[in-house]
């Protein structure tokens, strides 16, 4: 206990604002290595092509440029597209609702490196905009872009910048009272569906009817449109095409350690399928009973929207690492909670410990068996539970410090 303590005590404010402040520049670095080294190629025909999981949603929407927008959801005929570009690369299906096609269409009109930058820029500035509301300050921006899951994000090409910046600012326009500015942004997050399995039930408990009802909307409208641009058959082709996904899962198509949930765990360690999605759906059922707790509760909404996003990212069995970003969401709450006179003890030593395993589980469970991937995501979840913990029992010390007062005695008593 004494080493944490004296880890408490090196890692003062100054120091980890140095840390704030180089990591963005050591990502860019790590991301600019990785693609000169590794991951680009130069064709003559198309130009420069960046790689990553990007390659896909631009070569998606470069289909629907063509006239061929059914083809994005048939496997074989958009292997076939993905061939003419990037053959030595590999096959990469488009497994998002055609809401997420449509809202790509645009960047299919630039150059693959040019979009590909484009569509990195406006994420991530849209994520440093929401870290800098929930914060309160341009301190909280800076937090975001130094969070280490922006690495992973930008070396995979995945889109959890957006996922993360669409998530934070419902919340922050929740906890600010912009209800139906709320519920359009979680509606914008359908385009992902696994993550917002919680939210309904999380604004039913706190009786946040405008913003439920506003996220309905808006999921429909969002849904008519790709039907009226494509016609409605594009979502029986995605629903069709969608069976693909569920053998992900059970049949490894992608390894489990590059999961980050609590299913794909218990597979590494050698549980079978179905007993291993029992174990996942009760561990679901958990998350459900403790975000109802909290947003049953007068808790203050830092609590609230840290434990909602943290529990949404183990609630579904397919989460993978690359969505570690979106923990930059509940650790700017609770940061922004702790800062305003919260602190507990060895806080500093648990928001250290949370990096260190972003940067390391991934990499620890392919080279060991040990799966360490939803480890990040539970302390995060502990966090939030000390916070609620002290809050409730400083409530319950100001409730019993207040005594009724003593009435006077009746005239002639």
């Amino acid at each position: 206990m004494e080493k944490f303590k004296h880890l408490e005590t090196i890692l003062t404010s100054d120091r980890i604002d140095v840390f704030l402040r180089l990591a963005p520049v050591a990502y860019l670095v790590g991301m600019a290595s990785f693609h000169i080294q590794q991951a680009h190629i130069w064709d003559a025909k198309h130009g420069l092509l960046l790689m990553g999981d990007y390659i896909c949603y631009w070569l998606a929407a470069v289909t629907v440029l063509a006239g061929a927008p059914f083809d994005v959801y048939d496997n074989d005929a958009f292997r076939l597209v993905a061939e003419n570009f990037v053959a030595e690369y590999g096959y990469l299906p488009f497994m998002y609702p055609p809401t997420y096609l449509l809202a790509m269409v645009p960047f299919g009109l630039l150059p693959n490196w040019l979009s590909h930058i484009l569509f990195f820029s406006l994420t991530l500035g849209a994520l440093a905009l929401v870290g800098r509301i929930i914060w309160g300050g341009w301190k909280g921006a800076l937090i975001a872009c130094a969070f280490p899951g922006v690495l992973g994000v930008l070396i995979h090409g995945q889109n959890s910048f957006l996922t993360a910046a669409l998530f934070g600012g419902a919340l922050a326009a929740l906890g600010g009272k912009r209800y139906i500015l709320a519920g359009v942004l979680i509606g914008c997050m359908t385009y992902k569906p696994q993550i917002g399995v919680l939210i309904p039930f999380a604004l039913l408990a706190g009786r946040f009817w405008t913003t439920f009802i506003t996220a309905g909307v808006t999921t429909v409208v969002l849904a008519a449109l790709p039907a009226v641009a494509f016609g409605p058959e594009i979502w029986l082709a995605f629903l069709e095409q969608s069976k693909f996904a569920a053998t992900l899962l059970d049949q490894e198509l992608v390894e489990f350690w590059k999961y980050l949930s609590i299913y794909a765990g218990l597979r590494m360690l050698g549980l079978p399928d179905q007993a291993a999605m029992v174990a996942q759906l009760f561990f679901a059922a958990g998350c459900l009973v403790w975000v109802l707790r909290l947003w049953r509760s007068d808790a203050p909404f830092e609590l609230r929207a840290a434990g909602l996003v943290a529990a949404s990212l183990l609630a579904s069995p397919y989460m993978l690492t690359y969505e570690y970003i979106i923990l930059a969401v509940p650790i700017l709450f609770l940061a922004r909670h702790a800062v305003d006179g919260n602190l507990l003890p060895f806080d500093t030593t648990l928001y250290v410990l949370i990096v260190l395993l972003i940067l390391s589980a991934r990499a620890i469970a392919d080279y060991t068996g040990i799966p360490l991937g939803s480890a990040p995501v539970l302390l995060t979840m502990f966090l939030t539970h000390r916070y609620y913990k002290q809050w409730e029992h400083r409530r319950v010390n100001v409730a019993g410090s207040i005594r009724p007062p003593v009435s006077s005695p009746a005239p002639g008593a």
